[in-house]
């Protein structure tokens, strides 16, 4: 649990009842106990949040869709050189008037 090992959260433990005494050590457990649980409540909600106003569910749905409909043998079929040549500018014929 946290990355805690048995000897110290036996230690926090005895330390809690040193700190508190064995009276208020019920009470501020159960506080404690409300607060994680408020906490975790509270990032739920944060997470449902920004998934609703991303719409992350959405977007997957859609990428899916646009992944399926991508039709791979069309693209294999593309020749290489004419996938260069359509960046390089046109070369412009120079007349040259000889005088």
């Amino acid at each position: 649990m946290f990355g805690m090992g048995f000897m110290e959260i036996f230690f926090v433990m005895i330390v809690a009842v040193i700190a508190l005494g064995p009276e208020k050590l019920p009470t501020a457990a159960v506080d404690m106990a409300k607060m994680f649980k408020k906490l975790k409540g509270g990032i739920d909600d944060a997470k449902s949040t920004l998934d609703s106003e991303l719409n992350m569910a959405g977007l997957k749905d859609e990428a899916e869709r646009i992944k399926s409909s991508v039709n791979i043998n069309r693209l294999a079929s593309l020749e290489l050189d004419d996938i260069m040549n359509d960046d390089k500018p046109k070369k412009k014929k120079e007349k040259v008037d000889k005088a």
